[in-house]
């Protein structure tokens, strides 16, 4: 895939360093509520959670929110931060022990290895996935108390995550996935983009908040990082779909060109894939300009931007 180009970071910043070092705290923070989360589970049980929590992955929405934060209070975040951009991680890690079900996409291999129900089966898979929904929500209160934040301010970060992952938001957007893929069933230009918004879009746009949330963001600069995390999550989702028919399994660690096999409307079948590589480009236009409008220049921001239209998986 060509690389796409967006607003250029500074030349100094190093996104791959950035990333590697969030990613590593990250997964140093994962690793140990992976642990103290599931106590008291069924062997069995506490096993799938922690191989789906394991599942290698790029970490950005925890990268996300890490950056929200420090907009508000520069400087090396605190370790409840951390855990606290576990949060959503531990979400999209259920919803995709979910995704690859055989009742949903029906998926073998995830991030380059056997997925949950593959290696369990699929009822462990179901409840293992379902399990992880209190467990985040423990964790986001936990991590929110430690930060100094009084119950209405956890309470009101609680509602926002529920929201995100819920029929309002992720869940809702994969309903309106599966609901697109029915024989006879069509999804325009418009159906498209609001089953990216909330499928996609939602995770990503909460981890902004919470994060920001956290730090005592006023209203004007959370409503830019909302529409930030927007745009980055079509224009991630653009991106997704250019590599499912450009990329091969070996290189994607998921199966390869089943969107294609499935008939499923994608931005490259509605628009063609020179089309849809400039849509990703304009969408992360609009998310950087967001920041801009209410003063917020951002090097880690900017140059995740590029990092999402730039990926090669």
């Amino acid at each position: 895939m060509t690389p796409l180009a967006v607003t250029d970071p500074p030349a100094s910043f190093d996104v791959e360093a950035f990333l590697g070092a969030e990613r590593g705290r990250v997964n140093a923070a994962l690793s140990a509520l992976a642990s103290s989360r599931v106590e008291g589970a069924p062997t069995v049980l506490r096993e799938a959670m922690q191989y789906a929590l394991a599942t290698p992955g790029k970490r950005l929405r925890p990268a996300l929110c890490i950056t929200a934060y420090r907009l508000l209070r520069p400087g090396p975040a605190p370790d409840a931060v951390y855990r606290l951009s576990c949060v959503v991680e531990i979400i999209h890690t259920y919803s995709l022990v979910h995704d690859d079900l055989p009742c949903m996409d029906d998926d073998e291999l995830r991030r380059g290895r056997p997925t949950v129900h593959v290696v369990f089966d699929p009822g462990t898979a179901v409840l293992a996935g379902a399990a992880l929904i209190p467990a985040a929500v423990r964790v986001l209160d936990d991590a929110a108390r430690e930060l100094g934040l009084d119950a209405p301010a956890r309470g009101r970060m609680i509602g926002e995550l529920c929201r995100a992952g819920a029929a309002q938001g992720m869940v809702g957007g994969q309903w309106l996935d599966l609901i697109g893929e029915q024989p006879g069933a069509t999804v325009d230009a418009d159906g498209l983009e609001r089953i990216h918004r909330l499928k996609t879009g939602a995770l990503l746009a909460v981890s902004l908040r919470m994060g920001a949330m956290a730090a005592g963001a006023d209203e004007a600069r959370l409503e830019a990082l909302t529409a930030y995390g927007n745009e980055l999550g079509l224009a991630f989702q653009i991106v997704d779909d250019v590599l499912d028919v450009t990329r091969t399994a070996e290189e994607l660690g998921k199966t390869a060109g089943k969107d294609v096999d499935a008939g499923k409307a994608t931005y490259p079948s509605l628009f063609g894939l020179q089309r849809a590589r400039e849509m990703a480009v304009e969408r992360t236009g609009h998310a950087v300009d967001a920041l801009r409008a209410v003063d917020i220049h951002s090097p880690e921001l900017e140059a995740l931007a590029a990092y999402v239209l730039e990926r090669g998986r």
